[in-house]
């Protein structure tokens, strides 16, 4: 193979990369190129390299060792139909690798996006199974301070985390504005009981009740 045949003569010579891009006016990665099999010298390249290693050209190609002849190589047709054979064959494994490559890319965003949407769909579908399933239960307290009554319900959850409250503004501004929002049904109803009881007045629990979601 052309490249193999390059890397050995070339070693055979002694010559470093370097070396052979210096005498051949070429740098070093035109060299490595070659003997990787990534590109090929052309016809005038070939036959200058093949007067370096002082080898005919058809050794270079891996052909049999015609004897020197002088003046300008009658193979000289053959070897570049040769390196066009081999420049095609170079450039249809590039193309390959390019349109594989395209694949690839245009491939993983759209396997991301297909397991974002997948994701998503799953993440849906357990919230609402799950709020579906959540029972949920409402407590109504009485709050009596200074001969004025005021009420006050709580919605929560199974862990007593509280989803939903109303009742009277009193409540809401003198009693939870502290506590506000920290979620746990004890505290809040240990609040208003505190409050109450502080200034004199009453606390109770009046009903407790399953509600629908």
């Amino acid at each position: 193979m052309l490249s193999e045949n390059i890397k050995t003569l070339r070693k055979q010579k002694g010559y470093s990369q370097e070396t052979l891009a210096a005498q051949l006016h070429v740098v070093r990665q035109t060299v490595s190129k070659w003997e990787k099999g990534l590109s090929v010298p052309d016809a005038e390249m070939l036959n200058r390299m093949a007067e370096l290693f002082e080898v005919p050209v058809s050794a270079l190609l891996g052909g049999p060792m015609p004897e020197q002849k002088e003046g300008p190589s009658p193979e000289m047709a053959e070897v570049a139909k040769q390196l066009a054979v081999l420049n095609e064959q170079l450039a249809n494994q590039a193309a390959r690798r390019r349109r594989t490559w395209r694949r690839v890319l245009i491939g993983i965003p759209a396997a991301l996006l297909i397991l974002f949407v997948l994701y998503m769909g799953m993440l849906i579908l357990f919230r609402s199974h799950r709020e579906a399933n959540t029972v949920l239960s409402q407590t109504s307290v009485e709050c009596t301070v200074d001969g004025e009554t005021h009420g006050y319900e709580f919605v929560y959850d199974q862990n007593y985390h509280v989803r939903d409250a109303g009742g009277d503004e009193w409540v809401y501004d003198h009693i939870l504005y502290d506590v506000h929002g920290a979620g746990d049904l004890h505290v809040y109803l240990a609040a208003m009981e505190d409050y109450c009881k502080k200034y004199g007045g009453t606390f109770r629990i009046i009903e407790e009740k399953e509600v629908t979601d």
